[in-house]
């Protein structure tokens, strides 16, 4: 068996408190409520059973609020400051944001090392929303009002 480092052993400290959120399952339940009753019903007279319905008809439907969870959730992680400091001992893991704060000094600041470390640190969160961005798009007009 495969022991495992204690520095690890951080790095799930970090990982999961960021991957579950009290707005996260609001955002999901909201999503799930959102579905009518009857089409669940519809799947039932069809023959399907629990997890086919979850699978093929729930989650389909619901994909649009996980793409937003998605990109709602690496932002926040990939903004995190204070956790991260708190939870890693060594200074080569620290957070892209952390490197940027130590840029600025006391007295004075290097805007452009700081603006050029700004765009870097932004390019990942790019490329998700990119990657989300149907999904972002299709929830905001799932959820516009009708009428």
């Amino acid at each position: 068996m495969k022991s495992v480092s204690r520095e690890q052993h951080f790095h799930w400290g970090i990982i999961f408190p960021g991957a579950v959120s009290t707005m996260g399952f609001f955002l999901i339940r909201q999503a799930f409520m959102d579905i009518p009753r009857e089409v669940e019903e519809s799947a039932i007279i069809d023959g399907a059973g629990p997890i086919q319905i979850f699978w093929k008809i729930l989650f389909p439907m619901v994909r649009p609020s996980l793409g937003v969870l998605s990109i709602l959730s690496f932002v926040g992680s990939w903004n995190n400051f204070l956790w991260p400091l708190l939870v890693l001992n060594d200074p080569q893991k620290y957070p892209i944001t952390f490197g940027l704060y130590q840029l600025q000094g006391a007295f004075s600041a290097n805007t452009r090392l700081i603006a050029a470390g700004a765009m870097i640190a932004l390019l990942p969160i790019l490329v998700v929303f990119i990657f989300f961005q149907r999904y972002f798009i299709q929830s905001a007009t799932s959820s516009a009002v009708k009428g």
